[in-house]
């Protein structure tokens, strides 16, 4: 399927609905905005869906007020349902279950599964919103303006860039990454602004919690792997329950020797893992052993049944298999 096939089921449609993966970070939150943003602008009828609300430091985003967890189906009367960033339905922060319409998955994670009644999955994207850039083009809006729309839009795609690229850094980054991010910053978007917008402006509790977190740090399998936990009734006592702590875990890579961080975070559904590598470590085939996914470097998954410390134990024999250790 093309992304001219994606275009053609939208202009068909009239009540468009969106989603993206649960625990929504900065590549599916910002994949979602912009073409939310261009759907309106071309006449949808368009809105998001989600169980989820939006996390603090991406709340500068046009229109990202409607991520505010009220709305967890799609309207009877929906027409589409657009799934973002999402590798399978488990994790979609949307209840499906007695939607009869389509479903358009648009997804950067070589583990999808491709549940969608049309599938563009494409793994050489460095974020999902590298897509979204392409299909909101093929839609018709003209980059080449500098309209507060189109400069709405290049913050949202940009940001997701950001955020899925660790500022660029990572080897996932190619050509179209920087020609995208070119073109959005020519645009007229302030690259710094955003940069600070994401990472200079947490929360005092998310520091305190950073700091819990760093001073109990482990490093397990010859001293390799960097495991972070954090219990259920610590992010109660910071009152962090819903907020977003996927950022904690690059710390642990910062450390000399280390090849793959681990963070390990208590919630009512479960152990929920978030896996990093700076090495050849293939963390997405841990994750994949307990029902998660994600990419070679960027992985996650959802224990479910076992406490923190089980959790820790099977993941690190998991790592120790995949690194051969």
């Amino acid at each position: 399927m093309s992304i001219k096939n994606i275009k053609e089921e939208i202009l068909k449609s009239k009540k468009i609905g969106l989603s993206f993966h649960t625990s929504p970070d900065g590549d599916a939150i910002g994949s979602v905005l912009s073409l939310l943003k261009a759907l309106r602008r071309i006449g949808k009828e368009a809105y998001i869906i989600s169980r989820d609300v939006i996390p603090d430091n991406l709340s500068f985003l046009s229109l990202s007020e409607e991520i505010d967890g009220n709305t967890l189906e799609p309207d009877s009367n929906t027409d589409l349902v657009i799934v973002m960033d999402c590798g399978n339905v488990e994790r979609i922060s949307a209840n499906l279950d007695k939607y009869s319409g389509k479903i358009i998955n648009i997804d950067h994670h070589l583990s999808n599964e491709e549940y969608g009644f049309i599938n563009y999955v494409d793994p050489t994207a460095a974020a999902t919103a590298e897509i979204s850039y392409l299909l909101i083009k093929e839609l018709g809006i003209d980059f080449n303006k500098k309209t507060p729309l189109e400069i709405d839009i290049a913050k949202a795609i940009y940001t997701s860039l950001i955020t899925d690229t660790g500022s660029f850094r990572h080897s996932n980054v190619t050509k179209r990454t920087h020609i995208i991010a070119s073109e959005l910053i020519e645009l007229g978007i302030d690259n710094s602004k955003i940069h600070s917008n994401l990472f200079d402006n947490r929360d005092f509790n998310k520091i305190k919690l950073m700091g819990y977190v760093l001073s109990n740090l482990e490093l397990a399998l010859e001293n390799k792997v960097a495991v972070m936990q954090i219990p259920k009734n610590i992010l109660e006592e910071f009152d962090l329950v819903n907020s977003d702590t996927s950022d904690i875990i690059s710390i642990g890579l910062g450390i000399k020797g280390v090849e793959v961080a681990l963070l390990l975070k208590d919630s009512e559904k479960g152990i929920k893992i978030s896996l990093r590598s700076k090495s050849d470590v293939d963390v997405r085939k841990v994750a994949e052993c307990y029902g998660g996914g994600g990419h070679t470097k960027a992985a996650g998954a959802l224990q479910k049944d076992v406490d923190l410390e089980c959790a820790k134990s099977n993941l690190l024999k998991a790592l120790k298999e995949e690194m051969k250790l």
